[in-house]
């Protein structure tokens, strides 16, 4: 099963457009990284004209741990980046990856 491509990349979009539903408000954006499915990242970030509150940031990631956990039943290993990126629109950006083992749910998804 971990050796069709076509499938993981269709399971992956499925878990993704789950999470940006669940996920995708106040301007954070999400998408997911399966290969292999052991390693799943599922990353949440936002871009901003200003330093981000806190409160945002804890909202954010309240929601995305509260995904990781009702789809794949277990917790998240959260890494956090903050970056400066001088120049530009939205100098401020903020990346939660949040690392899972997915190889269970990719089992039930493609059964």
């Amino acid at each position: 099963m971990f050796d069709n491509l076509d499938q993981m990349a269709r399971i992956e979009r499925e878990i993704e457009k789950r999470m940006e539903a669940a996920c995708e408000k106040d301007g954070w954006v999400v998408s997911v990284a399966m290969m292999p499915p052991e390693s799943t990242t599922l990353f949440i970030e936002k871009f901003g004209e200003v330093p981000l509150r806190s409160s945002d940031e804890d909202a954010a990631l309240e929601r995305a741990q509260a995904f990781a956990k009702a789809e794949f039943g277990t917790e998240a290993e959260v890494i956090r980046d903050e970056v400066k990126i001088p120049n530009t629109r939205a100098p401020y950006h903020v990346q939660l990856r949040l690392k899972v083992d997915a190889s269970k749910r990719v089992q039930e998804l493609a059964a």
